[in-house]
């Protein structure tokens, strides 16, 4: 157990720097006593959710080897690169867990990174099932429309800094512009959902901005650097 002198508390996992003050501990043989203040033994936790991961992880690419080896000894079969779909899913489920339990990001980072990679997964399974377009057709649209009710969820919870999110919506914004550009283009065909998903997007945004006003406007200022 080490001892931090400035902060006068006890630290009982084995690092060389108080969490609090960045302060070289001390070393101190004595044991934990009752209403003494001792940080607690967070790396004991961490290392336990870490061999956990591993040994899940470990578990999944064993099980993804399974698949592989079972869809080439069946490959004949329709569809043909069935194990690539099982493998991303796999590897989603890897991903979100590793972002929800392994790094301490926040929300809005979290919700960026579900939408590319959830973006992946559909656009990996429609090209192992012999590319239809669907995953771009019906699947970006309603990632948009996802993104824009993620987007009110949170201002309304975190009322207090809905400006936060104003980065977010033009990002939707942005998205929808893509999506309708691809059905302009003739590259997909259900233009309806590509205009549905610009015009929500586009009056999530401009609704923000009009209430909000300065802030929102500042907020804009902020993250561009202008």
């Amino acid at each position: 157990m080490s001892r931090c002198k400035r902060c006068g508390i006890h630290i009982l996992d084995d690092t060389l720097l108080c969490p609090l003050c960045r302060t070289v501990l001390t070393e101190e043989g004595q044991e934990e006593k009752a209403g003494e203040q001792n940080y607690p033994n967070v790396k004991k936790k961490t290392r336990k959710y870490q061999k956990t991961g591993r040994i899940l992880l470990f578990l999944s690419l064993a099980q993804e080897a399974i698949l592989i080896l079972v869809n080439y000894l069946t490959f004949s079969s329709v569809p043909r690169y069935w194990s690539v779909i099982t493998g991303g899913v796999t590897a989603y489920l890897i991903l979100t867990l590793w972002n929800l339990l392994g790094h301490r990001q926040g929300h809005i980072r979290q919700i960026y990174t579900q939408i590319f990679v959830v973006m992946g997964l559909l656009v990996l399974i429609d090209a192992s099932l012999g590319w239809r377009g669907w995953s771009l057709e019906f699947g970006l649209p309603c990632i948009i429309y996802g993104l824009t009710a993620a987007i009110v969820i949170c201002m309304c919870v975190n009322s207090s800094a809905w400006q936060n999110y104003v980065l977010m919506q033009l990002a939707a914004v942005f998205l929808s512009a893509i999506d309708l550009l691809l059905h302009l283009t003739g590259f997909l065909h259900h233009t309806v959902l590509a205009w549905i998903a610009l015009a929500l997007s586009l009056l999530l945004w401009s609704g923000t901005m009009i209430i909000g006003d300065r802030k929102a406007k500042n907020e804009l200022k902020r993250k561009f650097h202008i």
